[in-house]
């Protein structure tokens, strides 16, 4: 009887979705139609956090107006055989820390952990479309489409995406002031075959809070499905090289070690933050990350040795004059947290556990034989309080431009968050 009854309330919930049509390619472009059936699916999860109407569609509406991420959710089973369609419009050029995933499919209810899924992610890095396959919290880019966005402030677009029978997907895209939908790539990935759940994901800094809204959402079950392909499906997008800068001839404090979190909040997460103490921009290729810890007699124990590379690949790192950069897991949990704007945070989604254990940090070039830059420590001892443990406040500098190593121009962070993240340090 519980089959039963799960099996009829997704037949009445596709049948719902499935006359919930986008604007036809040649209807009078502006101001769509009122999306009565987009408002009225059964909407689960951050719920608040969203305006949900039949003016509007779904709009995300931060009652605290500040940074973070928001998701909500839809039940849907079906991965194979189904169309995903549905409209967005930012009221910003999409970035790094302003950008958002529709998610096809999802073996979890809650967007912002460990899932199993397929998403169509809107800007990031790049002003694209892409179509990426999740496995625990590991996001991998399965194909990307034309950088449609780049240059445009408000961009209102639609989105579609098939998975046939045999486990090709394909997705197209269209800007509103296009006539007909673009088809953007075809790839087969039959890595993942079950859901629970469809959804919406939102990142975006306090000035962003209001700027999302997804509409004319509809899903169906009537895919063509394209047994002999009349192109040859594109494989997994492999990044191309990119033209990389080169490491300067002498590297030694082109960049300074700056704030320090190692022992963070339950509601925070670890991050370094570096400081470029010259007159002009620093750009060179990736990182390399060490920790390693004094073992007696001189010598040392390297514990861990990472690459600092991007989510989409992106290699480079470049910093501002005088500026500041903080790496991290979670930039969105930092700009919740912390309360800064977040255009200084990058994700590192292999961002090392730095654990309590009184460490050093070196951070290096990414060679073949890697060249140091700067180091610093973090000890509980360089903590400028008497408690036994500080958690939740990160070790900044004093004076950035001075030594990274000696530890008395570390003291801990006088910010009422217990930080300052990709910003000038509460010491100064």
């Amino acid at each position: 009887m519980r089959i039963y009854k799960a099996f009829l309330l997704l037949s009445l919930f596709i049948t719902t979705i499935h006359s919930c049509s986008l604007p036809a390619d040649d209807e009078e472009k502006g101001d769509f139609e009122e999306d009565n059936l987009t408002s009225e699916l059964p909407w689960a999860g951050e719920t608040d956090k969203f305006t949900i109407n039949a003016k509007e569609g779904v709009h995300l509406n931060d009652p605290e107006e500040t940074a973070g991420t928001a998701y909500i959710t839809i039940p849907s089973t079906t991965v194979r055989n189904t169309c995903w369609e549905f409209g967005i419009h930012f009221t910003f050029n999409p970035s790094a820390n302003n950008y958002a995933r529709f998610y096809l499919t999802s073996s979890s209810n809650t967007l912002t952990g460990n899932l199993n899924g397929y998403f169509i992610q809107i800007g990031g890095a790049k002003d694209n479309v892409a179509l990426y396959r999740q496995n625990g919290d590991q996001p991998k880019l399965l194909a990307s489409g034309r950088e449609l966005m780049k240059g445009d402030n408000s961009p209102k677009l639609y989105i579609k995406v098939e998975c046939d029978n045999n486990g090709y997907w394909t997705f197209w895209t269209r800007l509103e002031s296009e006539n007909e939908y673009t088809k953007e790539k075809q790839i087969k990935d039959i890595s993942i075959q079950n859901s629970i759940c469809s959804g919406i994901y939102c990142v975006y800094t306090k000035t962003r809070c209001q700027g999302f809204t997804f509409h004319h959402i509809r899903l169906t079950n009537d895919v063509e499905t394209t047994t002999n392909p009349d192109d040859t499906p594109d494989e997994p997008d492999v990044p191309v090289d990119p033209t990389l800068p080169d490491y300067p001839e002498e590297v030694k404090n082109i960049l300074l070690f700056n704030e320090v979190m190692y022992d963070n909040a339950k509601d925070g997460a670890e991050y370094i933050e570096l400081y470029n103490p010259s007159d002009s921009t620093v750009s060179i290729p990736s990182l390399k990350l060490m920790r390693y810890i004094d073992t007696g007699g001189n010598s040392t124990e390297t514990k861990t040795s990472v690459i600092l590379q991007q989510m989409d690949g992106k290699q480079e790192i470049s910093v501002p004059p005088y500026g500041y950069i903080c790496l991290t897991k979670s930039a969105a949990t930092l700009i919740k947290k912390h309360k800064v704007n977040g255009e200084t945070i990058i994700d590192i989604p292999k961002f090392p556990v730095l654990t309590n254990e009184d460490s050093h940090l070196a951070i290096m070039t990414n060679e073949e034989k890697s060249r140091l830059i700067d180091k610093c420590s973090y000890f509980e001892s360089m903590h400028s309080s008497n408690n036994k443990r500080h958690q939740g406040i990160s070790l900044e500098k004093i004076s950035p431009e001075l030594t990274s190593s000696t530890k008395k121009n570390w003291h801990s962070s006088k910010d009422s968050t217990g930080g300052t993240p990709g910003k000038e340090n509460s010491q100064d």
